[in-house]
């Protein structure tokens, strides 16, 4: 079952199904006018689409901007599980409702192209039909108003008009000079005419074999190559991971140099469309110089650089060995720095995710696959370059978990992939140092880890793959840089650091606040003073009053236990 990527969605589809039948239904409405209107490139308030979908203002205004993309899929899911609270009967409807069916047959097309038009917001909903069974079902009008705006995003999936003679001869014309002179497969043929002329490859597939069939002895597909079998696939994988040029493997497999291309594309996407890539969403991303201003922004901040580091920040523990001593030739990332970097980190995910989003596989090319690559290289490198510049930290907390019987390395370890994951989940936004926010996460990583390292138990899958140091992807920088990072000595940051174990110093509200703010439980990171104070019914300046003397509390209690 699908699950909604934004839980305040969730949250707002579980309450619809208890508001009036009538009220449901005009809601539904207006979700799905909402959907029709959205675009998947910009970022829209969340109270926004509250009053869009139910007309209900919040008091409060709600600051979170939430993704077009993100928006999409989870409007769609929304119409479609409050429409099944319905139970509408589709016989009883104004207006003709099509299922999936019926729609593939109406506009020449397949299932997963109704799938991908779904996903690009075509509004799908429940519905009874008339053999008793409910099922998905499109509304005539929603149909019609989908492909009314989308056209040049889906007029390769579908056929709008019927093929005429002319076309028809031009398609049997090249399909078979494709088949005798190229020697290409049935695929490869439908895909390249489907490109050249603008049509579906369903629809050039169906134009073929419906010739095919009417004139057997002037058949078109007989004469064409056969498909790349299982074993022909992985012989030409294997060669070109081994770097032999495309026109050598075509030869070495007696295949055009067009099918080995397209095999190699095909496993490239592959990889790419597996890949699970969420981004922290920021306006300036969807600006026409977004590029150019996020550069000048890294630029700037770069400057810093120059800049002479304070001596706290270079000071080397006595007792650290050497290879660990050579974390601190890399500096530490001054505020400014700090954001511009996760501003692109950030930017260079959403580039990837909308790109791979606008591609269609069946016409995808290499060029269009090294964009995509580009935009995660340079992802890889930034998320690279923070985790370098934090190191440090990983060590400093580990040494202060370190027990008799574990390993200072084992610990780094799996401190490191801890802190790569709060690289991934860091939302600058909030006004945190990321360096608060992954001490935080380590501590509660190895409260985690460091129970199950002492019982002899492998601490999760993740830190066992740390252990192993996979030469892959991120962790090719830590196979080069040592694992690890020191100690700020700043007294707050101490204090942050013994927040998980000394928690029980507190009263009820103050162990609330910390948890809250700190994101230290649950799975929506930390909240801001605003959101806490709606969470306990305090004012935000009451929120910040209390974790200021949880804090105190905090660090009187840290300064017994090192006198004690």
């Amino acid at each position: 079952m699908a699950r909604f990527r934004i839980d305040s969605l969730g949250e707002l589809a579980r309450q619809m199904a208890f508001t009036p039948h009538d009220v449901r239904s005009s809601q539904l409405a207006s979700a799905e006018e909402l959907l029709h209107t959205l675009d998947p490139l910009k970022a829209y308030p969340l109270d926004f689409v509250i009053f869009r979908v139910t007309g209900y203002r919040p008091r409060q205004v709600n600051d979170d901007l939430l993704t077009g993309l993100a928006l999409q899929h989870d409007l769609g899911l929304l119409i479609e599980q409050v429409s099944e609270t319905l139970d509408v009967q589709a016989a009883t409807l104004a207006e003709p409702v099509l299922d999936i069916e019926a729609v593939c047959e109406r506009f020449n097309v397949t299932s997963k192209t109704i799938q991908r038009w779904r996903r690009k917001g075509l509004p799908a909903r429940r519905f009874v039909f008339a053999d008793g069974k409910r099922r998905v079902g499109f509304l005539l009008s929603s149909v019609e108003r989908f492909f009314a705006g989308h056209q040049d995003q889906v007029a390769r999936g579908m056929n709008f008009s019927q093929v005429s003679d002319a076309e028809r001869k031009e398609i049997l014309s090249r399909a078979r000079r494709l088949a005798v002179m190229c020697k290409c497969c049935t695929h490869e043929i439908a895909r390249r005419i489907a490109r050249k002329l603008n049509r579906s490859p369903v629809t050039v597939l169906h134009t073929i074999r419906k010739h095919d069939q009417e004139k057997p002895a002037e058949a078109i597909f007989p004469l064409a190559a056969e498909e790349v079998s299982e074993e022909e696939r992985g012989r030409i994988l294997k060669g070109y991971r081994r770097g032999i040029a495309l026109k050598a493997l075509a030869r070495r497999t007696c295949r055009t140099t067009s099918a080995v291309y397209r095999v190699v594309v095909e496993e490239r996407l592959g990889k790419l469309a597996r890949r699970k890539v969420k981004f922290i969403d920021d306006p300036l991303y969807h600006q026409p110089d977004a590029a150019e201003a996020v550069s000048g922004i890294v630029s700037a901040a770069e400057q810093e650089l120059a800049r002479e580091p304070r001596p706290e920040d270079s000071r080397v523990p006595r007792d650290l060995p050497p290879y660990l001593a050579e974390l601190y030739r890399t500096p530490l990332l001054s505020p400014a720095r700090e954001r511009a970097l996760f501003l692109e980190f950030n930017y260079h995910k959403y580039r990837f995710v909308t790109a791979r989003r606008r591609l269609e596989p069946q016409f995808a090319r290499s060029r269009d696959l090294n964009a995509l690559e580009h935009h995660l290289r340079r992802a890889v490198d930034v998320k690279n370059r923070i985790v370098q510049a934090n190191l440090r930290l990983v060590v400093s907390i580990a040494r202060k978990h370190l027990r008799p019987g574990l390993s200072l390395m084992e610990l780094v370890s799996d401190g490191n992939i801890t802190l790569m994951r709060a690289v991934e989940g860091f939302d600058f936004h909030r006004g945190h140092r990321f360096s608060t926010y992954a001490t935080l996460a380590l501590m509660k990583g190895f409260a985690r880890s460091v129970p199950q390292m002492l019982k002899g138990v492998a601490p999760a899958p993740a830190a066992a793959a740390a252990r192993g140091m996979r030469a892959v992807g991120d962790d090719r920088m830590l196979a080069a840089v040592p694992d690890a990072r020191v100690a700020a000595t700043d007294e707050r940051l101490l204090a942050r650091e013994e927040v998980r174990q000394l928690l029980s110093r507190l009263d009820d509200r103050e162990r609330s606040v910390v948890l809250a703010h700190y994101g230290l439980e649950g799975r929506d990171g930390p909240a801001t003073y605003e959101q806490v104070g709606r969470l306990l019914g305090l004012t935000k300046q009451r929120v910040r009053q209390i974790e200021q003397s949880a804090l105190a509390k905090l660090r009187s209690a840290v300064a017994d236990v090192a006198t004690g």
